[in-house]
């Protein structure tokens, strides 16, 4: 999505964008929707870049700066959940590589 950031319309549609997905990502983190979560997490960013390339334009100031507070209340908990979900997947990994170990003892004991 490209706009003029001087134009305060577009601006504060990008920033009701910007507040949206991460209302997306909270909802992909809850479901635990890693892949999800990472692609909006890059529309994110480029959005957040977008939005403050330049001065907010007086009239987009209020908008701006509540879907940002928002955006500031919702991470916390993205943060939290992206982080469980990160020690979820370090222990399934550290499950796996044990149980192949255990496979390799088998089989080598086996012959």
């Amino acid at each position: 999505m490209q706009t003029d950031p001087g134009n305060a319309d577009e601006r504060k549609q990008v920033a009701r964008r910007l507040l949206g997905i991460t209302e997306d990502m909270l909802r992909a983190a809850r479901k635990a929707d890693w892949a999800a979560m990472a692609q909006l997490e890059t529309e994110r960013q480029q959005l957040a870049q977008q939005l403050f390339a330049t001065p907010i334009p007086a009239d987009a100031v209020v908008t701006v700066e509540y879907c940002v507070s928002k955006v500031l209340e919702l991470d916390p908990e993205l943060l939290s959940l992206a982080e469980a979900g990160k020690s979820s997947s370090a222990q399934a990994a550290q499950h796996v590589r044990t149980g192949r170990q255990a496979m390799d003892e088998y089989h080598r004991y086996s012959r």
